[in-house]
Order: structure tokens, then sequence, then C-alpha cells
């Protein structure tokens, strides 16, 4: 396995954390788990909710970590009441839903349901080559996961389905651009690929026989949109030169397409640059968020994480580069962008 296919096999991606500083917001945010099934296939789901909820005293404790900061939250609190404008996140490759607790939390003390998947086949805890191969079913997890809140006692009520985003981190960026109408197209990624086979899109693919076998190729190459989604946001996403060049032409949404400006994992000629060049030139924002990194949207860690991670999975540490205080300014920076998009889309309704 090369550098790179190592590095976004990253085993530290298994549990990251983030408390939140800074001043108190308008809601507390809470948080909850969910289960759900996909109704015609064999295919579970379990994931998190956060959410704005009026709840008083300390934060309790939802995940811990010698490498990642530690993730508080009101867990399980009784929601605010109101409805709720509605933010999908798509996590990457082999991680989970505290890879970006960090900005679900945020969005949750500023008034919005954030809905958090773990993918199956391409989480932490569940590596199954088989779920890996389907990578079709990515985008309609957040289809699915978004029905089960609308079913949900604690949430239907309070849900605007009207107002529904969603948001992911590299092979989420991809999982939310199909969810908004991008097609896989085999024969175009594989000339690509014989090309450029150490590319890191082109192993990961090729490692988990996506599109190897013809009889996938009609569910891989299909529509997995979801109109009740009315904007997306990758986020340094890994996967664009997968999509037909046409179904990138033919999205009808804004788009606000956010790279790294450091460039330390992924192409950003490859991937966020193309992605965005490809894209309705009216509806796209792309935006190269200055000396941010990849892992930079993801959580803090600890002062301890680099040394843990050299020590005990030896390339891991890359995850903890400019971790700390310069990642939490790239996180105030990074939600900004975000509630700016959001309220400029109208997901997020103005005053």
């Amino acid at each position: 396995m090369n550098t790179n296919l190592h590095q976004l096999c990253l085993s530290a991606l298994l549990a990251i954390g983030f408390a939140l500083p800074g001043e108190a917001a308008d809601f507390a945010p809470a948080v909850a788990e969910f289960k759900a099934a996909h109704p015609d296939i064999d295919r579970s789901m379990q994931g998190h909710v956060w959410y704005p909820s009026r709840a008083e005293g300390a934060e309790r404790l939802l995940r811990g970590s010698a490498v990642w900061q530690d993730i508080f939250g009101h867990l399980d609190a009784k929601i605010a009441p109101g409805v709720f404008p509605v933010v999908l996140i798509s996590h990457g490759m082999y991680g989970n839903t505290m890879n970006q607790a960090w900005l679900a939390k945020r969005l949750a003390a500023e008034g919005v349901i954030v809905i958090q998947p773990n993918h199956p086949g391409t989480t932490s805890f569940d590596r199954d080559p088989d779920h890996a191969r389907q990578l079709w079913l990515r985008a309609t997890d957040l289809s699915v996961a978004l029905d089960q809140a609308l079913t949900d006692p604690r949430f239907a009520d309070h849900i605007d389905p009207t107002r529904v985003a969603a948001a992911g981190h590299s092979l989420g960026g991809y999982t939310v651009m199909a969810a908004a109408g991008a097609r896989h197209d085999v024969a175009h990624y594989a000339a690509g690929c014989a090309e450029t086979p150490a590319r890191t899109d082109c192993e990961v693919i090729d490692m988990w026989k996506v599109g190897a076998d013809p009889a996938d190729h009609d569910a891989l190459q299909s529509d997995r949109s979801d109109p009740r989604i009315r904007s997306v946001i990758p986020m340094d996403l890994g996967g664009a030169q997968t999509f037909a060049p046409e179904s990138l032409a033919e999205i009808d949404m804004p788009v606000l397409v956010l790279g790294a400006g450091r460039g330390d994992m992924l192409d950003q000629d490859v991937e966020s640059r193309a992605l965005a060049a490809a894209l309705p030139a009216d509806l796209v924002t792309h935006i190269e968020v200055v000396d941010a990194g990849h892992f930079d949207y993801m959580g803090i860690c600890t002062d301890e994480g680099y040394d843990v991670l050299k020590r005990e999975a030896p390339g891991d540490e890359i995850v903890c580069v400019k971790a700390h205080d310069e990642r939490m300014a790239q996180h105030d920076h990074i939600f900004e962008l975000i509630m700016d998009h959001l309220r400029a889309t109208d997901v997020i309704p103005h005053g």
C-alpha cells in the first residue's frame, strides 16, 4: 500500500471528539443516537442526531479519546420547541459520526437538526468489503436517515422538510454530490485511472472492487439524488473524477465547494478545483480555505495526540498536524463559510 492510500485508511479515524469553546449559543446542543434500516435491502445503519434543546446544566461526555478532544453534549435531552432546518453530514473513508461532531454541535447550537449516519462498509467499525463495494448506497444512506428522522417521534414534528442541505468530508463529499444528482461513470473513470493508476481515488476504488463486476454497473451509475436536498457542501472531497461530466453540468442546486489550501492529502486540481469547474458557474461557489489541510475538517487533537499516533500507529500522526490552535481557528472560519452559504441559500431562514 503506498503512502497516499495508507493515509486514507487511517486507523486514527476510529474515534474523535470535540468540545465547543467560546460563548454560549442560543440553543443548548443536544445529541441522541438513531438506527435506520434500508427498506428494500439488507443494510442497516446507526448514527447520531444533533439538535437544538433548552437543556440546562452541565453537558455529559459522548465520546472520549487519548488522541482527540472529548465530545460533550446534552445527551438525549428534549428537543426545543419549534421547527428547524436539517443538515445531513456524511463522514469520510473509514470515518464515523464523530469526525464532524464539532460542526454538528455548532449547527445544533444555531437551531439546526444535524443527521449523521455511519455508512456501512466504509465506517470505522464496519469495513465489510461487500458493503464498501456498493458505493452507490452511500447517497441512499442519507435519504434513509432523513426518512427515519421524519418518522422518529423525537424529531418528526420539528423538521422542516423544505429546508434540507447535505455536507460531506472527503468520501463524504463524493456522497453528497451523488445525493445532488452526480452520477458515476464507469467507462469515463476507468479511462482516467488507466492513465494514473496510482492516484489515490483510483487505488481506493480498485481496493473496494467498485464497478469490477458488470452486474453492478446499472446500480453504480444510477441517479441517487434526493429531491428534498436543496444545497450541498463537499469539503475537500475525494472522487470527483468518478462522475460523468454531463451529470455535473446538470446539477440544479447551489453547491459550496470547500477545498484545502495546503493540499496535503488530495490533489486539488483533480478534486475540488475540477469539481467546481465542471458545475454550473451560476450555482457553484468554490473556496480554497487558506492554509487548511484535509484533516482540518475533522476534530481537534489533544496535546498528546500527535505523539500517541506516532508511537502506536506510525504514519497516522498526519491527522494531528496543526491540529490544536490552528485547527480551532480553521473550524471558526469553515463554520462561518458554511453558515453564510446556508443563509444565502435560505436553508437557514433569515431573521
